[in-house]
């Protein structure tokens, strides 16, 4: 009997509380399919890689916690790359937004249709623990002239009040907040 107990408060003693589930997130859930009407099309844009920052470059969710430090969840991540989940989500949305320019991809057929580019360079893309959601960065439109290379640069920086707890609502705000930069930069090219 004794050794009944003795093994029972021994299986129980190493018996743990189930592992919590890792949470995946899409980005580009919401983004609209990318349908784009020929005849109205007056240039191609091509949009280049996503330049991340290095913080971002994980497959962890990350956010910034007392102002400079970063927190890294373990059970939250990016479903794909993030470089290839902005860049997605970005494309779908500049070509909603677009009226004259068709946007591609750097890696697409149509991409030696092309004569200026897109740029984005991502520097912060996350929640924060002051109940806030930030995205900020530049982008630079690169184009050939008559006998020169133009360029121009621009800066983002948008902030979103977190009505919600949790991830899930800040991957929808961070994808909404790509909708408001591809508005922002399809207003610079047309």
């Amino acid at each position: 009997m004794f050794s009944i107990f003795l093994t029972m408060i021994l299986i129980g003693g190493c018996s743990s509380p189930p592992a919590p589930n890792r949470q995946v997130y899409l980005l580009n859930s919401d983004a609209p399919l990318i349908t784009v009407e020929n005849s109205k099309i007056e240039r191609v844009v091509i949009l280049d890689k996503i330049q991340l920052a290095d913080h971002l470059k994980r497959p962890n969710l990350v956010m910034q916690i007392q102002g400079n430090q970063l927190y890294y969840s373990d059970l939250d991540l990016w479903a794909e790359n993030l470089q290839n989940g902005v860049h997605n989500t970005m494309l779908a949305w500049l070509n909603q937004h677009a009226k004259a320019t068709r946007f591609v991809a750097y890696d697409s057929p149509e991409a030696n249709l092309g004569q200026e580019h897109l740029i984005v360079s991502v520097q912060y893309f996350m929640p924060t623990d002051q109940g806030t959601v930030i995205s900020s960065g530049q982008y630079w439109q690169t184009g050939t002239g008559k006998n020169e290379q133009n360029v121009s640069m621009h800066s983002f920086s948008f902030t979103s009040a977190l009505a919600q707890e949790g991830y899930r609502h800040s991957v929808a705000l961070l994808a909404e907040q790509l909708s408001q930069l591809s508005f922002q930069i399809v207003g610079d090219f047309e």
